[in-house]
């Protein structure tokens, strides 16, 4: 496997698309997966931007399936990877979206731009069962990854303000640049499993080794993504 992050869209080659600059407020619903992936599985290089590998790691890595339905971009979907929680070398810490797919070039664009995300495009599927439902993504064909989900409970009301800024602090570094924010929001989430995942990891981590810790779907969720405190030099 190529060690090196890529992606499969350079900023040279993205189309042009209606700037959405920040801030943004989005809304939709989705799952949450918080998993304990084997080591190599994790700190896998080619999920990790070379200015993180040194880092050390914490809490569970997360995987996440947004459906959003309202964003200043306009309706997506997104698939996307955190390893965990990050110790920077300044001893702060912080979480990174290493691994993203999204299923417009609009998104693609406006979150590069505006946050460092490493956005990539990607078609998506979703489909529904009487006991759950299945989400995958698949680039040029190829399979990205295929979740199998299932809710159960009652939702109970949800909000990311309730934790200090510092446990949502989120680092992104992209063309020579770092960006820094904290994402919020609100909404209602139920307690979920996890019946079956897969993926590529030549384009995901792999995640059939992954111990799910925690599973839940989000129903009827606001999210705020502010404008991003950006600086040119990236540490070494």
């Amino acid at each position: 496997m190529n060690d090196t992050p890529r992606l499969l869209t350079p900023d040279s080659e993205l189309p042009a698309v209606a700037a959405a600059p920040a801030p943004w407020r989005l809304a939709g619903d989705g799952w949450i997966l918080a998993l304990e992936l084997p080591t190599a599985a994790r700190h896998a290089a080619a999920h990790i931007p070379p200015e993180l590998r040194a880092c050390p790691l914490g809490g569970p890595a997360v995987v996440m399936f947004v459906d959003y339905a309202e964003s200043p971009a306009g309706p997506y979907r997104e698939l996307l990877y955190i390893p965990g929680r990050f110790t920077l070398p300044d001893g702060e810490h912080a979480w990174s979206v290493t691994r993203i797919y999204v299923s417009t070039w609009e998104s693609v664009v406006n979150g590069r731009r505006n946050w460092g995300i490493p956005k990539d495009h990607a078609d998506f599927r979703r489909g529904y069962s009487g006991t759950g439902e299945t989400v995958s993504a698949q680039v040029g064909g190829r399979e990205i990854a295929r979740l199998q989900l299932a809710a159960r409970g009652p939702a109970l009301p949800v909000s990311a303000g309730l934790l200090p800024r510092g446990l949502r602090r989120l680092v992104q570094f992209h063309g020579g640049r770092r960006f820094e924010l904290a994402p919020g929001g609100r909404g209602r989430a139920r307690l979920a499993r996890a019946v079956a995942l897969q993926s590529d990891p030549e384009l995901f981590p792999d995640l059939a080794a992954a111990r799910v810790r925690l599973a839940m779907k989000v129903e009827r969720f606001t999210l705020e993504f502010p404008r991003a405190a950006v600086a040119s030099q990236t540490p070494r």
